[in-house]
């Protein structure tokens, strides 16, 4: 047997931490193993925290949805399972565009059923994909009269870049990191391929954004 994987789990419900170390210890085959668990996110630079293989946090922290930092802890190269209640396709795609490589709800047996193969496949440097998941990436591929549907953040992205700055630029403007605009700009490319409109260059994504209202000459 090789070594186990290490997770560090965030969550601020003693019974969802209950479960997880339940979860984890019912595996006979021991793959993973719980080195931390905590309930704010800043516990995560620290200690066994700092080194451990995969990320376990809930989208919800202290009361506030947490797109941004799973963002961040992600340009930082840690890899994450969301384990979150919110089960709107909206949110989950939201997730996994801010970097999460797996979505599990805990309204669902989802977390017996799933947990520990999606922390196995995502400290592989996979992905894993929960019904829940399926259902919002399903739902996400959707366009309304072919135009695809972008974040607030992917549409800001595209108007300051495609309005004439560059990518120091707009990561300056929105306060992120120019990785972030890359990645932002990346995902709005993949969303107009999915609705059969390829954009692999600055001017056919203004040409396509313009088509859309999403910018104005």
């Amino acid at each position: 047997m090789g070594q186990a994987v290490t997770i560090a789990v965030i969550d601020d419900q003693d019974v969802v931490l209950t479960g997880i170390k339940t979860w984890v210890a019912e595996d006979p085959q021991r793959r993973v193993e719980i080195v931390h668990t905590g309930t704010a996110l800043a516990d995560l630079d620290d200690g066994a925290a700092a080194k451990a293989d995969v990320l376990v946090v809930d989208l919800r922290i202290d009361g506030e949805l947490v797109f941004d930092k799973i963002a961040e802890l992600t340009e930082q190269g840690r890899r994450i399972v969301v384990f979150s209640q919110h089960t709107e396709p909206a949110v989950i795609h939201r997730a996994e565009m801010a970097g999460a490589r797996a979505y599990i709800t805990k309204e669902s047996n989802e977390g017996r059923g799933h947990l520990i193969e999606a922390i196995l496949a995502v400290a592989a440097g996979g992905r894993y994909t929960t019904p829940s998941q399926a259902g919002a990436m399903l739902a996400a591929s959707g366009t309304c009269n072919g135009k695809p549907r972008f974040s607030d953040q992917e549409l800001r992205t595209m108007r300051l870049w495609l309005g004439g700055l560059t990518r120091a630029g707009v990561a300056r403007q929105m306060g992120i990191s120019e990785h972030t605009v890359k990645q932002y700009l990346e995902r709005a490319r993949e969303k107009y391929a999915k609705a059969g409109r390829k954009v692999p260059t600055r001017l056919d994504l203004y040409r396509e954004a313009r088509r859309d209202g999403i910018v104005t000459d």
